[in-house]
């Protein structure tokens, strides 16, 4: 339950919200009243407060000074705005205060409702993220202290074919293993984690992974939970434990397993169960295993068998045709709905289909080709989209439908608003440049026009052809010459006056290029124009 405080000088607004709203339906176990700053200061500190909903223009401290003081000592602390002025300056305000909401009275009661039930939403979310920090660094203080290094290498060093099992080794990292015993090994795939975490984050909960694996998996039974040299879980259960006979059994505890894992550890994990193999044949199973978990792109959170999957993965596989050249055109265009409602019917398409490895590697491969593509034909770099420098790469994109979907989702988006907004930002280059140039017509240059703007002469050159289709030189003699077209119409200056007002030094370089761009000279042009005016 959440405490919540309305702060309004006005008694009679205060009684409304409450005779109005249901607080404790929504929430709250307890509503504060108070009508001064000073007074909430006091609340504050002596009540643990959720949400505080504040007028703006009260007498002595003012609820933009109250908010204030509020973020420097509780910053926990949620605030909606409820004034009876519309001035942008409160709201400017308002938002730089970080407040949840801004309404202006009178408010309606749904609208009230609606608004504090969205930040009745976010506080509970800020808690679940504060007991999750909490979590975490309890489990990184168990990491730390506990982790076992020598056992998880020696499997690594089996497994990659660096070591065969001998007695000695066996004794030195002491596992209660002969080198005839059997060996029943689980891979754990992490599939998708379902929200963004750092890569400590992701170290953490992988901690905690492994400690649920032990308990759910091995339930007490010998065995070990280990990491291989790429970074995959897998559970190797030893042939002394009944659970090694028993693959119904691991079956379901492998079930049971993902199911917390979605539950706890926000992610998707499926499990893929090998045979109970001698030690020579463990080496084996691992990268048919490993094989197995590639293929299976469009069923995570599953648990399959061996056996089971070497039959499923003889099933044909039908290719996939991936229109990128269309795509490019989408995305440079703008039009990402109808981008991403064609990526939806493929990936429908490959999910229904089976696809594999290969088809989801081209179509990671089509659609960075078309990120990169329009990015460098509209002279931007792609070097701070998110989902192109992640750690994991191709590899991490593509270990699943789902996830690959999520992958080109992200970066399809990031890199339209991307595009949008280095568009947007070219639009207001041009447009100064343009200003500058028609402000300055007498002495203007190309390197000037940039200086104005503090760029490059030659990128502002390669700007401005890019959005006008026009060069800078172009645009600045045409400019002279619309100048000079205007003065030579409707003022009597001299024409050698005209040529040093737009920037030329003698008539003839004026004379040739006027008649270059209008087909007659100024003194034909003004001629004809008082010819025109005569008539």
């Amino acid at each position: 339950m959440a405490k919540l405080m309305i702060v309004d000088d006005e008694v009679y607004v205060l009684r409304a919200m409450m005779r109005s709203v249901d607080f404790a339906a929504l929430g709250f176990e307890e509503v504060f009243q108070v009508m001064g700053g000073k007074e909430a200061m006091e609340i504050l500190k002596a009540h643990s407060i959720d949400l505080i909903i504040c007028d703006i223009e009260m007498p002595g401290m003012s609820g933009l000074e109250l908010i204030a003081w509020v973020n420097d000592h509780y910053p926990e602390v949620e605030t909606i705005f409820l004034t009876g002025h519309a001035e942008f300056s409160y709201a400017k305000k308002a938002v730089q205060l970080g407040s949840f909401e801004y309404l202006l009275k009178p408010v309606k009661t749904e609208e009230l409702v609606s608004t504090v039930s969205k930040a009745i939403d976010k506080i509970n979310e800020n808690k679940n993220a504060s007991q999750m920090v909490e979590t975490s660094k309890k489990y990184r203080i168990l990491w730390e202290r506990q982790k076992s290094v020598v056992v998880e290498r020696y499997w690594q060093n089996l497994l990659s074919g660096r070591i065969i099992p001998e007695a000695s080794n066996l004794q030195a990292v002491n596992l209660p293993l002969r080198t005839d015993s059997q060996i029943l090994p689980i891979l754990i795939s992490i599939e998708q984690w379902h929200k963004e975490f750092s890569l400590r984050d992701e170290d953490t909960l992988e901690y905690a992974i492994r400690n649920a694996a032990s308990e759910l998996l091995l339930g007490g039974f010998a065995g070990d939970i280990i990491k291989d040299e790429n970074g995959i879980l897998f559970a190797l259960v030893y042939e002394s434990s009944e659970r090694s006979s028993n693959v119904e059994q691991l079956s379901v505890a492998c079930r049971t397993f993902a199911d917390a894992c979605s539950r706890y550890f926000y992610c998707t994990v499926s499990c893929y169960i090998g045979h109970l193999v001698p030690f020579p044949e463990l080496t084996e199973v691992y990268h048919r295993l490993i094989e197995m978990e590639q293929e299976n792109l469009s069923n995570p959170l599953s648990v399959q068998q061996l056996n089971q999957s070497e039959r499923s993965n003889h099933a044909s596989k039908h290719p996939f045709v991936i229109p990128w050249s269309d795509w490019v055109i989408l995305f440079e265009t703008g039009n990402k709905t109808e981008l991403l409602k064609r990526l939806d019917q493929l990936f429908a398409g490959m999910q229904e289909g089976g696809a594999d490895t290969e088809s989801a590697s081209a179509l990671y491969h089509a659609l960075v080709y078309m990120i990169y593509h329009v990015a460098h034909k509209n002279g931007f770099s792609v070097k701070e989209w998110s989902g192109l420098r992640e750690r994991s790469g191709e590899l991490h994109a593509i270990r699943s439908i789902s996830q690959l979907k999520t992958w080109a989702e992200k970066i399809i988006d990031t890199g339209s608003r991307y595009l949008e907004s280095q568009k947007n930002e070219s639009s207001q280059i041009i447009e100064k440049t343009k200003q500058f140039i028609k402000a300055n017509l007498k002495d203007v240059t190309r390197e000037k026009a940039a200086g104005y703007i503090y760029l490059n002469s030659a990128y502002l050159s390669r700007i401005f052809k890019r959005e006008t289709g026009q060069s800078l030189i172009d645009f600045i003699i045409n400019a002279k010459m619309d100048r000079a077209k205007i003065l030579l119409t409707e003022s009597s200056l001299k024409i050698v006056d005209i040529c040093e007002e737009i920037g030329y030094e003698n008539y003839s370089h004026f004379g040739q290029a006027f008649k270059k761009k209008v087909g007659i000279s100024p003194v034909e042009f003004r001629k004809r124009f008082q010819n025109l005016e005569l008539k």
